[in-house]
């Protein structure tokens, strides 16, 4: 709200000062309203009247069931806005938008492919400085559909870089081409095989062994580029994997082959083509600061 500049009228207090006459009620009904009863045209008025408080009741109430229906955005709405905020202090509102929209599709990704497989889950929530998560109400019976739910979210989550990328491209924008670099760079960290990141779930499909290599990547960052939220993924990936040597439920993993080679095609092929793309992305800046 912008100040107001000082020569404006200023509002003050109604006092005496101010040369404010207040008439006090003295129990008596004014002389127009003695009689035998009110005259038809006030009758008229209160019918009115009763008549617009019971159309404003129904407005509300209409308003009710509206925020009733869409309640379950809600969530989704308000965190995202308080995101974007956030991150608009530190990186101007478009690319703050822009980022959280990215998110957005990635989230999108593991809502759709979890619908998919028949299981109800959450609309995204989203968290500042963390990413964003959707809860599932139901948890999947085998590591095939575990696979299938992390796949989904890296896999929209790398068109969407894509999209960016091509719009950086074909309009020259450092903007779009700054997206694409970040979408990149999410997609491919939620690909470490560490448990409870997407590439964590998605080797439950190839072997569950991958996350003894996830583990040692995942401290190599935390080391280099400290954050508690990586260093909170080293300690529930190592809980993890050793819940899994205490009890393994063979069960639970047994996949066909097929499925396994079908997961370690999309898996290693996405962080071969989001690692090349970042690559690619890095030597247009390059080339663009030495006015190549």
């Amino acid at each position: 709200m912008e100040n107001l500049p000082e020569d404006n009228v200023r509002l003050e207090t109604p006092s005496v000062k101010n040369n404010r006459i207040f008439t006090p009620f003295s129990g008596r009904a004014p002389a127009s309203s003695v009689g035998d009863g009110s005259s038809p045209k006030k009758k008229r008025k209160g019918i009115w009247a009763v008549l617009a408080g019971i159309g404003v009741v129904l407005y509300k109430l209409k308003a009710v069931l509206i925020a009733l229906k869409f309640g379950k955005f809600a969530a989704t709405i308000i965190s995202m806005l308080v995101m974007i905020w956030v991150y608009a202090t530190q990186f101007g509102w478009v690319y703050a938008v822009g980022f959280v929209l990215l998110i957005a599709v990635h989230e999108s990704g593991h809502v759709l492919a979890a619908r998919g497989a028949g299981l109800k889950v959450s609309m995204p929530i989203f968290i500042p400085f963390v990413g964003a998560f959707i809860s599932m109400k139901q948890q999947p019976t085998n590591a095939r559909t575990e696979a299938i739910i992390a796949a989904g979210g890296p896999v929209l989550g790398s068109i969407g870089a894509f999209v960016c990328l091509a719009l950086g491209v074909a309009y020259k924008n450092e903007l779009f081409l700054a997206l694409a670099y970040t979408g990149c760079l999410l997609n491919l960290f939620n690909l470490v095989p560490v448990h409870p990141l997407d590439g964590g779930r998605i080797v439950t499909a190839i072997s569950p062994l991958m996350w003894i290599v996830g583990i040692p990547v995942l401290i190599y960052i935390a080391v280099k580029y400290p954050n508690p939220i990586v260093i909170l993924f080293v300690i529930l990936g190592a809980f993890q994997a050793f819940k899994l040597w205490r009890s393994p439920n063979k069960q639970y993993f047994a996949v066909s082959k097929r499925t396994r080679i079908t997961f370690a095609v999309v898996y290693f092929g996405l962080m071969i083509v989001l690692g090349l793309t970042m690559s690619w992305i890095h030597g247009l800046r390059v080339a663009a600061e030495s006015g190549l």
